[in-house]
């Protein structure tokens, strides 16, 4: 996928203090713009249509093999006529979808995200754009509140709002938190979405946005929670030797741990045991720069926690570089490395 963020999607951030937000990746975004507005300035405003499907068949005429096409329909008995969801700006297509599928267009994904908040309590974005050529569209809205680890260490908070065109995901929103100093995600736990919601491409719009709402009101409730681990974490000191025995706690929960020793043969584990050590000492690394030595946070659970979660964000490989993979970006959102990050910080979590 190679630079397809650049070609066929849209990607655009605020750029704080001359960081460079979520790997470098898009256009820079004015601070303060609403979801519409953001979606409009980054050409996310394409929209999409439900095509019927035809099917090419060759049958015996008069005159020898014909091709006739055939208009694919539901079995008449209550049967779903299979439909094609395109992009009407390129018509690529999206997914195979049915006939009851409800889309559910960017624009309105952005009137969503403004509407979360309701007209007394605006709410702004962070980033949004499109993943894998448009299938996946988001927005990180931010709230009012933030978390502080310490008076340096702060942890913006948002709701992260997304549609899955093609019935490759629902319409969701759920609460993260993004550490501004290198720009770490986390959500808050393993059961985000069963304090987020998600939706189904069917129904009232405005039904789902009164029950987004009170997603937004737990959100709220449950950042104060999470503010209370982050503060156990900060004043959890580790010495040194805690601290690696950390990282290979998170190592083996995240990967696995070492095979007995008649389980694999010798040649194999002193691979292994080389791949471990390895990937601890790239965290040790990490640990040891300056943003995992902030005041107040330097020899903590908390920065042991860092250190792991930056180099998922950041380093992990199997991916493109960092300026030209949506692969990545979907990962730290999505999938492997966020899960792989859950487990960090509940590994760090268990310490306190």
């Amino acid at each position: 996928m190679a630079h397809e963020i650049h070609a066929t999607d849209r990607f655009g951030e605020v750029r704080k203090n001359g960081q460079r937000a979520w790997h470098g990746l898009g256009l820079e975004i004015e601070e303060g713009l609403t979801a519409q507005d953001a979606f409009e300035t980054l050409g996310l405003g394409w929209q999409t249509i439900m095509a019927p499907v035809h099917a090419h068949v060759e049958v015996m005429g008069p005159n020898g093999i014909e091709t006739k096409i055939v208009k694919l329909s539901g079995s008449g008995d209550g049967g779903a006529t299979p439909m094609a969801h395109l992009r009407a700006d390129n018509m690529s297509l999206l997914g195979m979808v049915t006939d009851g599928y409800k889309p559910f267009e960017n624009m309105d994904l952005a009137r969503f995200a403004d509407g979360l908040a309701g007209a007394d309590a605006a709410v702004t974005v962070e980033t949004a754009g499109s993943l894998y050529s448009g299938r996946r569209v988001f927005a990180l809205v931010k709230l009012p509140n933030v978390i502080r680890a310490t008076a340096e260490d702060i942890l913006e908070q948002y709701i992260l709002v997304q549609n899955g065109h093609g019935g490759t995901a629902s319409l969701a929103c759920y609460p993260t938190a993004v550490r501004v100093v290198c720009a770490n995600t986390l959500r808050w736990s393993e059961t985000d979405l069963a304090k987020g919601i998600k939706f189904q491409h069917s129904g009232n719009f405005d039904t789902k946005l009164k029950q987004a709402r009170n997603v937004l009101g737990v959100a709220v409730a449950e950042s104060k929670k999470f503010q209370e681990k982050v503060t156990a974490l900060v004043g959890k000191r580790l010495s040194a030797k805690e601290s690696r025995m950390l990282l290979e706690s998170i190592h083996d929960s995240t990967f696995g741990g070492l095979p007995t020793d008649d389980a694999v043969s010798g040649e194999v584990m002193q691979k292994l045991v080389a791949k471990r050590a390895n990937l601890i000492e790239q965290w040790e690394a990490n640990l040891a720069n300056s943003r995992q030595n902030l005041p107040g946070i330097s020899g903590t659970a908390w920065s042991v926690y860092n250190a792991v979660s930056e180099f998922h964000d950041h380093d992990r490989g199997r991916f493109n570089g960092v300026d030209e993979s949506d692969a990545r970006v979907g990962s730290n959102i999505y999938g492997v490395s966020h899960r792989a990050k859950v487990v960090a910080f509940n590994k760090a979590l268990a310490t306190v």
